[in-house]
C-alpha cells in the first residue's frame, strides 16, 4: 500500500468514525494540517501517534502502514572497521546483532566498510541462505539505514521506532538517553557527502525508556552485552538477534 492509498484508507476510516479532520487533529493532540497531509499522501502518521490512532479509527493502521514501509527502496549500511564481525557476543556472531535490525524492518540489501577479515567472513553462503545481499563500498542511492559503530540495542518496539525514522521523510538519527546516536537515516544521500553536518542537522528521535543500549567495541563491553543477552533469553525464552528465526517467522 502506497503513501497516497493510507492517506485514502486514514481519511475512509476517519469519515467511518464520525470524524472531522479538526475533531480528530483534537483528539490526538497535533494539527488538521498535519491530518490533511496523510489523507494527501504527503507523509505517514509518526509511530508514536499509531497506536492511539489505530484505538479512534477502530483500524490496526500500525499494521499496513509498517507493511508498506517494507517496500520502500531502503537499504542498509555497516560501517565498521574497529571490531571483529566474527566475535561472538553470547551465543552469535557480533554481526548478527547489527544485521538482525535490518531485517526486522524489511531490508536485506547491505553495504559494507569494512577491513578485509570481515568481507571475508561475510562472504560465506550462510548469509545468502538467509537473503542478505552484500556489497562492499558506499552505496549510491537515498534511504540509508546506517550503523557505523557496533552498538547492541534491544527494546519491545525498536523495530517500531526504526519505521518511525523511517517514515519521518527526513535525515534522523536515533538517540538512547545518555548516549550519541545509535543508528542514523539518510533520506537524502547526504551522509558521505558531509559526515559532520549530517550529524549536526539530521532530526534527532530520542529513544523512549525500556530501551537497552551497550557498546561492543572492546572486550569488556562485549562481556556486558553478552551477559544481558544470556540473561534475557534464559529467563524469557525467546532469543535476541537470531537471524535465522526471524526468516522463519517472516516466511
Amino acid at each position: 500500500m502506497k503513501t497516497d492509498e493510507v492517506g485514502k484508507k486514514i481519511a475512509e476510516l476517519r469519515r467511518q468514525a464520525g470524524y472531522s479532520q479538526k475533531t480528530l487533529a483534537a483528539a490526538l493532540h497535533i494539527t488538521d494540517k498535519a491530518i490533511s497531509k496523510w489523507e494527501r499522501g504527503i507523509c505517514f502518521p509518526d509511530v508514536s501517534l499509531l497506536p492511539k490512532l489505530s484505538i479512534l479509527l477502530d483500524s490496526d493502521l500500525e499494521v499496513f502502514i509498517s507493511e508498506d514501509l517494507k517496500c520502500e527502496e531502503w537499504v542498509g549500511l555497516i560501517e565498521i572497521d574497529e571490531c571483529d564481525f566474527s566475535q561472538i557476543v553470547y551465543d552469535k556472531p557480533l554481526v548478527y546483532y547489527l544485521l538482525s535490525h535490518f531485517l526486522l524492518v524489511g531490508i536485506t540489501d547491505i553495504y559494507i566498510i569494512t577491513n578485509k577479515k570481515n568481507q571475508h567472513y561475510l562472504s560465506d553462503e550462510k548469509f545468502k541462505t538467509l537473503g542478505f545481499t552484500f556489497y562492499f563500498g558506499q552505496p549510491n542511492q537515498q534511504r540509508v539505514m546506517i550503523f557505523n559503530h557496533p552498538w547492541f540495542l534491544f527494546g519491545s518496539n525498536l523495530s517500531q521506532q526504526f519505521l518511525g525514522a523511517m517514515s519521518s521523510c527526513r535525515n534522523t538519527k536515533l538517540v538512547p538517553e545518555n548516549f550519541r546516536e545509535t543508528v542514523l537515516f539518510d533520506y537524502k544521500n547526504n551522509y558521505f557527502k558531509d559526515k559532520k553536518k549530517f550529524l549536526r542537522t539530521s532530526k534527532k528521535r530520542t529513544l523512549g525508556r525500556g530501551m537497552v543500549c551497550l557498546d561492543m567495541s572492546d572486550a569488556d563491553a562485549i562481556l556486558d552485552a553478552a551477559s544481558f543477552i544470556k540473561m534475557y533469553q534464559k529467563h524469557s525464552g525467546l532469543l535476541i538477534g537470531s537471524l535465522e528465526e526471524i526468516v522463519k517467522k517472516k516466511s
